[in-house]
């Protein structure tokens, strides 16, 4: 009785031209990425991020919904609503007719919201 010789299932030995090929062609391609990362390695790069500060947002009173001016402080979405309301009778100017409008703002939240708003039409 001849003795069978145990071959294993995957063997490159064994492999077609076009596996072969497609092997070949992935040991290249991650050949050249890994010395691409070796060449570049410890060098940094420029790129331009300054450090000024952004303006910041604003809120345009005669035209934000509920959801902006409740972001200004001191502006709940009550006073927001009253904002509104009291919009669609006479645009709003100024920072008093703000106050006035909402049914009042401490006088240290119309500062602080200062350079937030905007009273375009």
């Amino acid at each position: 009785m001849a003795d069978t010789v145990n071959v294993p299932a995957f063997a490159w030995y064994r492999l077609h031209a076009r596996e072969a090929a497609a092997l070949l062609v992935l040991l290249l391609v991650f050949s050249g990425l890994a010395t691409a990362a070796m060449l570049t390695r410890g060098r940094t790069r420029d790129v331009g991020i300054s450090h000024e500060e952004p303006p910041p947002a604003k809120v345009h009173v005669n035209k934000a919904g509920i959801a902006e001016l409740s972001a200004l402080p001191g502006i709940g979405a009550k006073k927001a609503e009253k904002i509104i309301e009291a919009r669609k009778r006479a645009p709003i100017e100024s920072l008093d007719q703000l106050a006035k409008a909402a049914g009042g703002v401490s006088a240290a939240n119309l500062e602080r919201m200062k350079p937030f708003v905007s009273f375009e039409r």
